[in-house]
This record gives C-alpha cells, sequence and structure tokens, in this order.
C-alpha cells in the first residue's frame, strides 16, 4: 500500500509535517505553542513567525526585513541565534 495520497499514513491519513503543522491551523497552533515552551526551540518558533510576516510584507520592505532577520535569527551572537540550522539554510542568497 502507498498509504493514500497525502503523505503515507495510514488508510489515507496525512502525517507529514508539512500537513499537520503548516497546513492544519490547529496543528500549527500546537507546535508553536510547543517551540515557544521548550527553551532550546523558542528562537525556532520565533523564527517561523518572522518568516511567515516577512511572505505577506511589502515588496520594499523585504530587503530590510530579510537583513534584521539574517542577524537576529542567522549570526552567532545574534539575539535569538539558530545555531541548529546548516551553514546552507543560513547562507544569504545569491543572484
Amino acid at each position: 500500500q502507498d498509504g493514500g495520497v497525502r503523505g503515507g499514513g495510514h488508510l489515507g491519513e496525512d502525517t507529514s509535517f508539512q500537513w499537520q503543522c503548516v497546513e492544519q491551523p490547529i496543528g500549527k497552533l500546537l507546535f508553536r505553542r510547543f517551540l515557544e515552551g521548550e527553551p532550546g526551540l523558542a528562537a525556532a518558533g520565533a523564527l517561523w513567525v518572522e518568516l511567515e510576516e516577512l511572505e505577506r510584507c511589502e515588496e520594499g520592505e523585504r530587503s530590510v526585513m530579510a537583513t534584521a532577520i539574517r542577524s537576529r535569527f542567522f549570526a552567532p551572537g545574534g539575539a535569538q541565534h539558530c545555531g541548529f540550522l546548516s551553514a546552507a539554510a543560513t547562507a544569504t542568497p545569491t543572484g
């Protein structure tokens, strides 16, 4: 069995992170609360919020906001440095 159309779950249930913690409002809320409650993961939750705000902001504001996110979350010594992210994930985009 392939587990259904949406992600390999039993009887068609989707068990993917994307479906349960991003696309489903209650799952998203519960996962964010979990991140906020864990000292080692709180910065990841804050980064998620900032990235969603970046997606919704005006085009002219994106560069400034992206720079602020990089310095806050990606730079060692940043206010909420996410040291668990790989160098590839935190690299400044080119092009």
